[in-house]
């Protein structure tokens, strides 16, 4: 295999992270970058002036795809997509760059005109990737934030929305990851002991503090501040956890903690079962899952519960002669931007 032959950088832009993939040396390079977009445009500038220098010099074409456009320092998606499509260019110098759209791909004048189709399709690319090499499963892709679940049947996307807002109601995208998420988006209350005990409407802990607590979670997989900003530690997330039910954490209760932390998980495990089962209530045949995100842990444990097939996005998707790593599948829409 020559290395010219996959000449594609995908990336994916979001609100909190900037994600990019390349193949180097047989290799598939899988980078992602914290980058919180909420705070302004200017951080994606700064970001790309030091990273950009990383893209090998065969790297010929761009791929790119986002959803930064919906952070809040944007008044819309249109500014949104337009401000990133300009920093893109004002960073790629002379290499080629399309940008994936729900109708293809557009170059940047075109991306800069058609902000609708631009935004917030990166799920599609990867769901694209997978129907291409499987002809019925379950793509879950479960990130920081947020969940995708997508079914395939006969290579074809089964959807009942392309925008965010239709995706929302069909339940196709499901607002709950394993880091980003407050403990009190999952559920009122929790059990602690024998008492069912309401959550504040405070955000003091994350889901990313319950997997710590629990030793799930990927030591790569939370890059942003805590919500107190002191450690990412199990003793911090503890504390932090006990906070939302107006208690400190005791040494001695570290069993009723980590029964509290794994009430929660049940809970978001199984809002994302029932929504799998709602999806594929007409395709009961259906038994497999094509995961992907830093959330595949938890769909692993899913797909066991539900008796489907588990399988890695990277595994299904990358060409055998490329070399990928553990934690390839952690980017699936710029991967499969690479590979497109």
């Amino acid at each position: 295999m020559a290395d010219q032959n996959y000449n594609t950088a995908g990336w994916d832009i979001g609100g909190a992270h900037v994600k990019v993939a390349f193949v180097q040396n047989h290799a598939l390079i899988v980078h992602q970058w914290l980058c919180p977009l909420w705070k302004g445009i200017d951080q994606l500038a700064s970001l790309f002036e030091e990273k950009m220098t990383l893209i090998p010099v065969q790297i010929t074409h761009h791929h790119v795809t986002m959803t930064g456009e919906l952070v809040d320092s944007f008044k819309n998606r249109t500014q949104g997509v337009k401000a990133i499509v300009d920093t893109f260019t004002q960073h790629a110098g002379d290499v080629d760059t399309s940008y994936y759209s729900t109708q293809g791909y557009l170059d940047t004048c075109e991306a800069a005109s058609r902000p609708d189709a631009i935004a917030s399709a990166n799920w599609l690319a990867s769901a694209h990737a997978v129907a291409r090499h499987m002809d019925n499963a379950i793509f879950i892709d479960m990130g920081s934030t947020t969940t995708d679940v997508i079914k395939i049947v006969d290579k074809q996307l089964c959807l009942h929305g392309m925008t965010d807002f239709d995706r929302l109601k069909s339940a196709e995208l499901i607002y709950t990851g394993v880091v980003r998420s407050c403990v009190n988006t999952i559920t009122h209350h929790v059990v602690y002991r024998d008492d069912r005990v309401p959550l504040v409407a405070e955000n003091f802990a994350t889901m990313a503090d319950v997997y710590r607590i629990l030793g799930l979670l990927p030591d790569h997989a939370d890059l942003g501040e805590t919500m107190d900003h002191q450690p990412k530690d199990e003793l911090s997330s503890l504390r932090r956890l006990a906070r939302m039910v107006g208690a400190d954490y005791q040494e001695q209760d570290h069993d009723d903690w980590l029964a509290v932390a794994n009430y929660l998980s049940l809970r978001q495990k199984q809002h994302i079962i029932n929504k799998i089962k709602n999806i594929n209530a007409d395709h009961p045949g259906i038994r497999t899952i094509v995961a992907a995100g830093i959330g595949r842990f938890l769909v692993r444990q899913i797909a066991g519960d539900l008796n489907f097939q588990y399988q890695d996005f990277a595994d299904c998707v990358v060409p055998e002669e490329v070399q990928t790593n553990s934690t390839a599948s952690d980017c699936a829409p710029a991967i499969s931007l690479v590979f497109s």
